[in-house]
């Protein structure tokens, strides 16, 4: 089965190791300033395995209403792993958290996205946390839109979310 710009159907899978870090952290926050990080995994064909996140460092600076997620310490950490793996670990997406119950993308997050994408030249997962739910949405370079994923399935690996 394909997505509709006839690029494969993919799975994101989320380990539990990454995703649990980032819904503390976001909840701890909640409601007094965003908050973000990376995300590093694996490129599995037309899948991603999310295995680790970032949190933000001190370099990063979140408001109540916006994230700037700085480069210095994402970049020494996605450096290290990507070294340690043999060079298979990669930079495979971001994540941060809205102030909102159910977050959706403001047209900042997009263009940021649309940005990132198209500069890595590969898909990335964008993940945004909000007070109850999540949004997590994969861009394509080939795409002015993310494809919105759902959670699909949870098992002792992660949550794995496929397309909406």
């Amino acid at each position: 089965m394909a997505d509709s710009d006839n690029s494969p159907r993919s799975a994101i899978l989320i380990a539990h190791t990454a995703i649990e870090p980032i819904l503390a952290d976001a909840a701890r926050y909640a409601g007094r300033s965003e908050r973000g990080g990376i995300f590093l995994g694996l490129r599995r064909g037309p899948h991603l395995e999310i295995k680790e996140a970032t949190l933000p460092t001190r370099w990063d600076r979140g408001t109540m209403f916006a994230f700037h997620r700085a480069a210095a310490g994402h970049r020494a950490v996605a450096l290290q792993r990507w070294s340690k793996s043999g060079r298979v670990m990669d930079w495979v997406g971001e994540w941060h958290s809205h102030p909102e119950r159910f977050p959706s993308p403001s047209s900042i997050d997009l263009r940021n996205w649309q940005q990132i994408t198209k500069s890595r030249g590969d898909q990335m997962a964008f993940l945004i946390v909000g007070y109850e739910g999540l949004w997590l949405g994969l861009c394509r370079p080939n795409r002015l839109k993310p494809i919105r994923y759902v959670e699909a399935e949870r098992s002792d690996a992660g949550i794995a979310f496929l397309p909406q």
